[in-house]
């Protein structure tokens, strides 16, 4: 069996597979990486190789192989669902849109210097109203409608966000407008390679049902795999 571990900026993933998942384990970063892989190393059992992706692979010195987040996340997409023209992966501190042509990655683009994108920038307005993560979610999903919020810079989306709140609008349509400029700002970088569907949508992004919400109001098919935070993981064991 091998041990597929995903090392990301916040959080890591791990998953024993064989043709299936065996095990998974998933906890925070927390910029402690090395402290994060010994973690997953001796927690998980039962394998016999280790294949390492993300920003953190190359500290994982137990393991067999390596390879990219791009070529992790295309093959645990494909493994999901082989018809995926796109694949959208919303982490904490980067996103990554992948094009997949014939079982190949055939284009991608990342936004990794922005927080404008990434589930960093929910966190942070989350945090700046009060909420958890969990209800910020189960909030957006409750709205009647998505109010517009055109900033993706934090402190300006929350001078936009005061300002919807001082006018009366909902708590729930304000942060369903959130999860909108999110899902749009994906559609504008996606629009420099082309997004084609269906798409798989995957990450921690893919566990925020407000986030889910707004991309199939914004694209026609998408597809949520069941163990999406661990697409990448997944696709790293897949590569022996």
């Amino acid at each position: 069996m091998v041990l597929g571990l995903d090392v990301g900026s916040s959080y890591t993933k791990g998953v024993v597979f064989d043709g299936g998942i065996n095990s998974k384990i998933v906890f925070k970063t927390s910029f402690k990486p090395r402290q994060a892989i010994e973690r997953a190393l001796h927690e998980l059992k039962g394998y016999d190789t280790v294949v390492a992706t993300g920003f953190g692979r190359e500290l994982v010195v137990s393991a067999g192989k390596m390879i990219t987040e791009i070529s992790a996340f295309a093959r645990g997409a494909l493994f999901f669902e082989s018809s995926i023209r796109t694949v959208i992966d919303i982490g904490g501190q980067d996103s990554k849109i992948i094009k997949v042509k014939d079982g190949r990655v055939d284009r991608f683009i990342m936004n990794d210097r922005c927080a404008a994108g990434t589930g960093n920038f929910i966190e942070k307005i989350a945090q700046a109203l009060g909420l958890t993560l969990a209800e910020f979610g189960e909030l957006a999903v409750q709205a009647d409608r998505a109010e517009i919020v055109d900033s993706l810079c934090v402190v300006m989306a929350e001078t936009e966000i005061l300002s919807l709140v001082g006018e009366g609008k909902r708590i729930e349509d304000i942060v369903a407008g959130v999860c909108d400029a999110l899902v749009r700002r994906i559609d504008g970088i996606g629009s420099q390679i082309g997004i084609e569907e269906p798409i798989l949508f995957c990450g921690g992004g893919a566990l925020n049902p407000g986030l889910v919400k707004s991309m199939r109001r914004i694209f026609k098919k998408v597809i949520i795999p069941e163990d999406a935070q661990f697409v990448g993981a997944i696709g790293a064991a897949l590569s022996i």
